[in-house]
């Protein structure tokens, strides 16, 4: 986890210059992970946003894109309430859209 808070572009630099990428929860332990590094009330960047096609998510981790339409959205998410909400947060609740330039923590994923 990193300690600062960053944009969703300044995160996936970080994580890149760490050599990994943003956390992409695909499995249910990691979602678990997130949910308990969350407790703080804390929201996390995770690697996945529609910026290419509004409401087509994908997730880049590492391998390729990964279509995200039945993943944790909280209720009534994602919904692009203001426009320009681009990026994924995982929150304790679930995931739900953000603006890209908003800054919050992340997490790094790298193989082993």
């Amino acid at each position: 986890m990193h300690d600062a808070d960053a944009t969703r572009e300044e995160g996936r630099q970080i994580c890149v210059e760490l050599g990994g990428v943003m956390v992409v929860p695909q499995e249910k332990e990691l979602q678990h992970l997130l949910n308990i590094c969350s407790c703080s009330r804390s929201s996390f960047w995770i690697g996945c946003n529609d910026i290419e096609t509004e409401g087509t998510w994908v997730c880049l981790d590492g391998e390729g894109t990964i279509d995200v339409q039945d993943k944790r959205w909280i209720d009534n998410q994602p919904n692009n309430n203001y426009g320009n909400q681009d990026c994924a947060v995982s929150h304790t609740s679930g995931w739900h859209d953000e603006e890209c330039e908003t800054t919050r923590k992340l997490i790094c994923q790298r193989s082993v």
